[in-house]
Protein backbone atom coordinates (compact mmCIF):
# COMPACT_ATOMS: atom_id res chain seq x y z
CA UNK A 1 0.00 0.00 0.00
CA UNK A 2 2.86 2.34 0.63
CA UNK A 3 4.47 1.39 -2.56
CA UNK A 4 1.30 2.28 -4.69
CA UNK A 5 0.60 5.60 -2.86
CA UNK A 6 4.29 6.29 -3.51
CA UNK A 7 4.07 5.80 -6.81
CA UNK A 8 0.66 7.79 -7.32
CA UNK A 9 2.06 10.66 -5.16
CA UNK A 10 5.15 10.43 -8.03
CA UNK A 11 2.91 10.71 -10.44
CA UNK A 12 1.01 13.37 -8.91
CA UNK A 13 3.91 15.56 -8.88
CA UNK A 14 5.50 14.69 -12.53
CA UNK A 15 2.10 15.90 -13.80
CA UNK A 16 2.00 18.92 -11.81
CA UNK A 17 5.49 20.06 -12.61
CA UNK A 18 4.18 19.35 -16.30
CA UNK A 19 0.73 21.75 -15.60
CA UNK A 20 2.98 24.28 -14.51
CA UNK A 21 5.49 24.95 -16.99
CA UNK A 22 2.52 24.54 -19.71
CA UNK A 23 0.39 27.32 -17.79
CA UNK A 24 3.70 29.54 -17.73
CA UNK A 25 4.37 29.47 -21.42
CA UNK A 26 0.61 29.96 -21.93
CA UNK A 27 0.39 32.46 -19.60
CA UNK A 28 3.84 34.11 -21.61
CA UNK A 29 2.97 33.88 -24.82
CA UNK A 30 -0.48 35.35 -23.91
CA UNK A 31 1.70 38.30 -22.57
CA UNK A 32 3.55 38.61 -25.02
CA UNK A 33 0.16 39.02 -27.35
CA UNK A 34 -1.10 41.55 -25.67
CA UNK A 35 2.07 43.48 -25.31
CA UNK A 36 1.95 43.86 -29.15
CA UNK A 37 -1.73 44.84 -29.28
CA UNK A 38 -1.41 47.77 -26.44
CA UNK A 39 1.80 49.04 -28.50
CA UNK A 40 0.08 48.98 -32.08
CA UNK A 41 -2.37 50.81 -30.58
CA UNK A 42 -0.22 54.09 -30.30
CA UNK A 43 1.81 52.93 -34.11
CA UNK A 44 1.87 56.59 -36.05
CA UNK A 45 1.01 54.46 -39.14
CA UNK A 46 -1.97 52.33 -37.13
CA UNK A 47 -4.99 53.04 -38.45
CA UNK A 48 -7.75 53.78 -36.58
CA UNK A 49 -8.25 52.27 -33.22
CA UNK A 50 -10.07 51.87 -29.87
CA UNK A 51 -7.29 54.33 -27.73
CA UNK A 52 -9.26 52.23 -24.79
CA UNK A 53 -7.44 49.55 -26.22
CA UNK A 54 -3.83 50.51 -24.77
CA UNK A 55 -5.53 50.51 -21.33
CA UNK A 56 -5.76 47.71 -19.30
CA UNK A 57 -9.45 46.19 -19.21
CA UNK A 58 -10.30 45.94 -15.39
CA UNK A 59 -11.86 42.83 -15.15
CA UNK A 60 -13.34 40.51 -12.23
CA UNK A 61 -14.83 38.18 -14.00
CA UNK A 62 -16.07 37.16 -17.42
CA UNK A 63 -19.76 37.28 -16.92
CA UNK A 64 -21.21 40.84 -16.21
CA UNK A 65 -23.22 39.59 -13.16
CA UNK A 66 -20.58 37.95 -11.53
CA UNK A 67 -18.32 41.27 -12.33
CA UNK A 68 -20.71 43.42 -11.34
CA UNK A 69 -20.98 41.64 -7.79
CA UNK A 70 -17.22 41.07 -7.43
CA UNK A 71 -17.02 44.97 -7.48
CA UNK A 72 -18.99 45.21 -4.34
CA UNK A 73 -16.16 43.63 -2.31
CA UNK A 74 -13.09 44.81 -1.05
CA UNK A 75 -10.73 42.22 -1.43
CA UNK A 76 -11.66 41.61 -4.59
CA UNK A 77 -10.54 45.05 -5.19
CA UNK A 78 -7.51 44.94 -3.67
CA UNK A 79 -7.02 41.54 -5.65
CA UNK A 80 -7.72 43.25 -9.00
CA UNK A 81 -5.17 45.69 -8.36
CA UNK A 82 -2.64 43.33 -7.75
CA UNK A 83 -3.16 41.58 -10.68
CA UNK A 84 -3.20 44.84 -12.57
CA UNK A 85 0.43 45.46 -10.70
CA UNK A 86 1.70 42.56 -11.38
CA UNK A 87 0.41 42.72 -15.65
CA UNK A 88 -1.22 39.10 -15.68
CA UNK A 89 -4.63 38.36 -17.71
CA UNK A 90 -6.04 36.29 -15.06
CA UNK A 91 -9.60 37.73 -13.30
CA UNK A 92 -10.26 37.92 -9.76
CA UNK A 93 -12.75 35.22 -10.37
CA UNK A 94 -10.28 32.60 -11.90
CA UNK A 95 -8.04 33.22 -8.71
CA UNK A 96 -10.45 32.76 -6.18
CA UNK A 97 -11.69 29.53 -8.00
CA UNK A 98 -8.04 28.30 -8.02
CA UNK A 99 -7.55 28.75 -4.68
CA UNK A 100 -10.34 27.24 -3.61
CA UNK A 101 -8.99 24.30 -6.09
CA UNK A 102 -5.97 23.98 -4.83
CA UNK A 103 -7.44 23.54 -1.90
CA UNK A 104 -10.34 21.40 -2.19
CA UNK A 105 -7.68 18.73 -3.66
CA UNK A 106 -5.25 18.97 -0.91
CA UNK A 107 -8.18 18.53 1.87
CA UNK A 108 -9.14 15.71 -0.48
CA UNK A 109 -6.42 13.77 -0.42
CA UNK A 110 -5.53 14.59 3.41
CA UNK A 111 -9.06 12.73 3.95
CA UNK A 112 -8.12 9.84 1.59
CA UNK A 113 -5.08 9.29 3.56
CA UNK A 114 -6.31 9.77 6.31
CA UNK A 115 -3.30 12.15 7.07
CA UNK A 116 -5.36 15.21 8.52
CA UNK A 117 -1.97 16.72 9.41
CA UNK A 118 -1.94 17.68 5.74
CA UNK A 119 -5.01 19.93 6.12
CA UNK A 120 -2.42 22.92 6.79
CA UNK A 121 -0.89 22.29 3.68
CA UNK A 122 -4.10 23.00 2.21
CA UNK A 123 -4.30 26.62 3.85
CA UNK A 124 -1.23 26.56 1.89
CA UNK A 125 -2.56 25.79 -1.56
CA UNK A 126 -5.40 28.22 -1.11
CA UNK A 127 -2.69 31.40 -1.33
CA UNK A 128 -0.46 30.14 -3.29
CA UNK A 129 -2.21 31.91 -6.57
CA UNK A 130 -1.70 34.98 -4.81
CA UNK A 131 1.82 34.51 -3.81
CA UNK A 132 2.22 33.35 -7.30
CA UNK A 133 0.73 36.96 -8.38
CA UNK A 134 2.77 38.33 -5.65
CA UNK A 135 5.86 37.25 -7.11
CA UNK A 136 5.13 38.35 -10.59
CA UNK A 137 4.43 42.03 -9.24
CA UNK A 138 8.00 41.29 -7.84
CA UNK A 139 9.84 40.57 -11.00
CA UNK A 140 7.94 42.72 -13.24
CA UNK A 141 8.92 45.41 -10.68
CA UNK A 142 12.59 44.13 -10.84
CA UNK A 143 12.68 44.08 -14.89
CA UNK A 144 11.29 48.10 -14.78
CA UNK A 145 14.00 48.90 -12.61
CA UNK A 146 16.89 47.34 -15.17
CA UNK A 147 15.30 49.29 -17.97
CA UNK A 148 14.71 52.36 -16.45
CA UNK A 149 17.68 53.80 -16.68
CA UNK A 150 17.98 53.35 -20.57
CA UNK A 151 14.17 54.87 -20.63
CA UNK A 152 15.62 57.80 -18.67
CA UNK A 153 18.06 58.50 -20.86
CA UNK A 154 15.92 58.28 -23.99
CA UNK A 155 13.34 60.35 -22.61
CA UNK A 156 16.83 63.25 -21.90
CA UNK A 157 17.98 62.93 -25.60
CA UNK A 158 14.64 63.64 -26.77
CA UNK A 159 14.17 66.32 -24.80
CA UNK A 160 17.49 68.15 -25.42
CA UNK A 161 16.33 67.57 -28.89
CA UNK A 162 13.06 69.99 -28.60
CA UNK A 163 10.73 67.25 -28.23
CA UNK A 164 7.97 67.60 -25.69
CA UNK A 165 8.09 65.26 -22.24
CA UNK A 166 4.79 63.71 -23.61
CA UNK A 167 6.89 62.85 -26.50
CA UNK A 168 9.72 61.38 -24.86
CA UNK A 169 7.01 59.29 -23.12
CA UNK A 170 5.40 58.06 -26.42
CA UNK A 171 9.39 57.21 -27.44
CA UNK A 172 9.70 55.37 -24.70
CA UNK A 173 6.89 53.27 -25.70
CA UNK A 174 7.81 52.46 -28.88
CA UNK A 175 11.69 51.89 -28.57
CA UNK A 176 11.50 49.97 -25.16
CA UNK A 177 10.93 46.37 -24.26
CA UNK A 178 8.17 45.21 -22.09
CA UNK A 179 7.70 46.07 -19.42
CA UNK A 180 9.15 49.30 -19.07
CA UNK A 181 7.12 50.05 -22.55
CA UNK A 182 4.33 49.40 -21.45
CA UNK A 183 4.14 51.51 -18.29
CA UNK A 184 4.82 54.70 -20.35
CA UNK A 185 2.83 53.56 -22.90
CA UNK A 186 0.04 54.03 -20.43
CA UNK A 187 0.82 57.26 -19.25
CA UNK A 188 1.18 58.63 -22.28
CA UNK A 189 -2.36 57.15 -23.75
CA UNK A 190 -3.58 58.42 -20.50
CA UNK A 191 -2.52 61.69 -21.27
CA UNK A 192 -4.18 61.46 -24.63
CA UNK A 193 -7.41 60.72 -23.11
CA UNK A 194 -7.73 63.70 -21.01
CA UNK A 195 -5.85 62.71 -17.77
CA UNK A 196 -3.10 65.59 -16.14
CA UNK A 197 0.81 64.76 -16.41
CA UNK A 198 0.60 64.61 -12.50
CA UNK A 199 -1.62 62.00 -12.41
CA UNK A 200 -0.78 59.64 -15.15
CA UNK A 201 2.92 59.89 -13.46
CA UNK A 202 0.93 58.75 -10.34
CA UNK A 203 -0.63 56.14 -11.40
CA UNK A 204 2.37 54.85 -13.18
CA UNK A 205 4.09 54.93 -9.75
CA UNK A 206 1.38 53.00 -8.06
CA UNK A 207 1.19 50.20 -10.60
CA UNK A 208 4.50 49.38 -9.14
CA UNK A 209 4.24 49.84 -5.54
CA UNK A 210 7.53 48.43 -4.39
CA UNK A 211 9.64 50.39 -7.26
CA UNK A 212 11.28 53.28 -5.39
CA UNK A 213 13.07 54.00 -9.03
CA UNK A 214 9.49 54.63 -10.15
CA UNK A 215 8.63 56.73 -7.35
CA UNK A 216 11.55 58.75 -7.73
CA UNK A 217 11.15 59.63 -11.10
CA UNK A 218 7.41 60.26 -10.41
CA UNK A 219 8.13 62.99 -7.78
CA UNK A 220 11.26 64.58 -9.78
CA UNK A 221 9.23 64.75 -12.89
CA UNK A 222 6.19 66.71 -10.96
CA UNK A 223 7.97 68.81 -9.03
CA UNK A 224 10.14 69.69 -12.23
CA UNK A 225 7.00 70.41 -13.75
CA UNK A 226 5.79 72.88 -10.92
CA UNK A 227 8.96 74.74 -10.62
CA UNK A 228 11.30 74.46 -13.49
CA UNK A 229 14.58 73.50 -14.16
CA UNK A 230 15.95 71.29 -16.66
CA UNK A 231 14.26 67.98 -16.95
CA UNK A 232 17.13 66.11 -18.89
CA UNK A 233 19.77 66.83 -16.61
CA UNK A 234 17.80 65.41 -13.63
CA UNK A 235 16.62 61.99 -15.75
CA UNK A 236 20.41 61.28 -16.81
CA UNK A 237 21.08 61.89 -12.45
CA UNK A 238 18.94 59.22 -11.68
CA UNK A 239 19.92 56.90 -14.62
CA UNK A 240 23.48 56.94 -13.10
CA UNK A 241 22.42 56.72 -9.75
CA UNK A 242 20.55 53.50 -10.83
CA UNK A 243 22.75 52.15 -12.27
CA UNK A 244 25.87 52.63 -9.60
CA UNK A 245 23.05 50.73 -7.35
CA UNK A 246 22.75 48.40 -9.29
CA UNK A 247 26.82 47.76 -10.09
CA UNK A 248 27.06 47.84 -6.11
CA UNK A 249 24.31 45.37 -5.73
CA UNK A 250 25.95 43.25 -8.20
CA UNK A 251 29.28 43.34 -6.31
CA UNK A 252 27.60 42.49 -3.42
CA UNK A 253 25.62 39.66 -4.64
CA UNK A 254 29.41 37.93 -5.93
CA UNK A 255 30.21 38.56 -2.21
CA UNK A 256 27.70 36.87 -1.01
CA UNK A 257 27.02 34.10 -3.16
CA UNK A 258 29.21 31.12 -0.99
CA UNK A 259 26.67 32.28 1.29
CA UNK A 260 23.78 31.76 0.08
CA UNK A 261 24.99 28.33 -1.88
CA UNK A 262 25.80 26.99 1.30
CA UNK A 263 22.09 27.91 2.64
CA UNK A 264 20.63 26.17 -0.23
CA UNK A 265 22.76 23.11 0.00
CA UNK A 266 22.34 22.80 3.76
CA UNK A 267 18.55 23.47 3.68
CA UNK A 268 17.92 20.40 0.64
CA UNK A 269 20.18 17.93 2.27
CA UNK A 270 17.64 16.81 5.20
CA UNK A 271 14.82 16.39 2.53
CA UNK A 272 17.38 14.22 -0.21
CA UNK A 273 18.48 12.32 2.91
CA UNK A 274 15.00 11.56 3.92
CA UNK A 275 14.76 10.52 0.02
CA UNK A 276 17.64 8.28 0.34
CA UNK A 277 15.83 6.57 3.21
CA UNK A 278 12.78 6.11 2.44
CA UNK A 279 13.87 4.21 -1.04
CA UNK A 280 16.76 2.27 0.92
CA UNK A 281 14.58 1.65 4.04
CA UNK A 282 10.77 2.65 4.24
CA UNK A 283 9.60 1.20 7.27
CA UNK A 284 12.33 2.75 8.98
CA UNK A 285 11.78 5.98 7.87
CA UNK A 286 8.02 5.76 7.88
CA UNK A 287 8.01 5.83 11.39
CA UNK A 288 8.39 9.52 11.50
CA UNK A 289 4.69 9.29 9.68
CA UNK A 290 2.84 6.39 11.48
CA UNK A 291 4.05 6.88 14.99
CA UNK A 292 2.57 10.00 17.21
CA UNK A 293 6.40 10.16 18.51
CA UNK A 294 7.80 10.64 15.28
CA UNK A 295 5.01 13.40 14.18
CA UNK A 296 6.63 15.29 17.10
CA UNK A 297 10.22 14.60 15.86
CA UNK A 298 8.86 15.57 12.33
CA UNK A 299 7.15 18.88 13.34
CA UNK A 300 10.03 19.64 15.26
CA UNK A 301 12.67 18.81 12.63
CA UNK A 302 10.92 20.52 10.42
CA UNK A 303 10.60 24.03 12.35
CA UNK A 304 14.17 23.72 13.48
CA UNK A 305 14.85 23.18 9.27
CA UNK A 306 12.51 26.72 8.58
CA UNK A 307 14.34 28.65 11.43
CA UNK A 308 17.81 27.55 10.07
CA UNK A 309 17.15 28.63 6.63
CA UNK A 310 15.88 31.83 7.64
CA UNK A 311 18.86 32.72 9.55
CA UNK A 312 20.94 31.35 7.17
CA UNK A 313 19.68 34.10 4.46
CA UNK A 314 19.70 36.93 6.75
CA UNK A 315 23.74 36.16 7.19
CA UNK A 316 23.46 36.67 3.61
CA UNK A 317 22.03 39.83 3.41
CA UNK A 318 23.96 43.08 4.07
CA UNK A 319 22.19 46.42 4.97
CA UNK A 320 22.74 49.45 2.42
Amino acid sequence: MTTLLAILLSVAAVAAVEAALYASRFARERREAELKRRISAIAHDAPEVDRDALLRRTRFARSPLLESMLRQFGPARRLETLIEQADSNVTVAQLVCWSLGLAGTVVFLALAIGRLALLAVAVAAAVAPTLWLLQARARRSHRISEQLPEALEMMSRSLRAGHALSAAFELVAHEMPEPVAVEFARAFEEQRLGLSFDEAVRRMAMRAPSNGDVKIFAISAVIQRETGGNLAEVMDNIAHTIRERYRFHGKLRALTAEGRASALVLGALPFFIALVLAILNPEYIGKLVSEPLGNAILAFGFTSWLVGQVVLFRMTKVEV
